[in-house]
């Protein structure tokens, strides 16, 4: 049944780059000239407009559909870091869609060479190289000034980068984690259940339309101490973890 499918699925994988590229290139150079008009201030409403209108208008026309779990464990605004477990390329439109509230996502330097949306994410994301430490400081410490100072969230996935083993999650990298205690902000943990189905990272040019479950949490930094980083990442993967296997087959 599979190799039947394989055909449809690499038409719907088609048809979703078609959809997503339309759009991006279509609000991108309004973006950018809003920002060059009104500067840094208007990029929030710009991210809240990508997460509340521009994410779930894409999911609805690639038929992708999500359920929500405890979903009132998020609150509606306020400072947080935004955390989920990374599936698939869908993932950072399932994120935006499913949230209450917009994030400005840390992402990797290197998403900047994609034709326009690379654009889109220099203008909104908050970019870091890995492999220089200048650059993982600087941002850093711009995610600390936007959660303390704006009071606007931060999205972060503590894997990195996608997860193509068959565990249910990867290692989880200190940042968000030591972010959210320098912060005191709350961490809310959203939990992807089916992505890998709708859009397997080890299968690129095979998409197809499907549910993507969303669990939802909030964990209360304020009883944990700065020295808790590592408690703190593995009691929240824990609760990720459990979420995973735990949901009905």
């Amino acid at each position: 049944m599979k190799y039947i499918l394989m055909p449809f699925k690499f038409l719907w994988v088609i048809w979703g780059i078609i959809v997503f590229m339309s759009i991006i290139s279509l609000i991108t150079p309004i973006y950018l000239l809003l920002i060059l008009i009104f500067g840094k201030k208007v990029k929030y409403t710009l991210v809240q407009c990508n997460y509340h209108v521009i994410a779930p208008y894409l999911l609805a026309m690639t038929l992708i559909f999500r359920k929500h779990h405890n979903r009132e464990a998020m609150p509606d605004s306020g400072p947080c870091v935004l955390i989920s477990n990374h599936q698939s390329m869908s993932d950072i439109i399932i994120n935006a869609a499913a949230s209450k509230q917009g994030g400005f996502f840390l992402s990797k330097k290197s998403m900047t060479k994609f034709p326009v949306f690379g654009l889109m994410i220099k203008a909104l994301g908050i970019l870091v190289d890995r492999n220089s430490e200048e650059s993982r400081k600087k941002s850093y410490s711009y995610m600390v000034k936007t959660i303390k100072e704006d009071q606007h969230p931060i999205f972060i996935y503590p894997e990195g980068t996608r997860n193509r083993t068959d565990q249910p999650l990867k290692e989880f990298y200190d940042g968000a984690f030591r972010l959210a205690l320098e912060t005191q902000v709350p961490i809310i943990a959203q939990t992807l259940v089916g992505a890998q189905q709708i859009y397997h990272p080890n299968h690129p040019l095979q998409l197809q339309p499907g549910l993507v479950h969303v669990y939802f949490d909030k964990i209360d930094t304020t009883q944990y101490t700065k020295e808790d980083v590592k408690k703190l990442k593995e009691d929240v993967k824990q609760i990720m973890w459990n979420r995973i296997v735990n949901h009905p087959k």
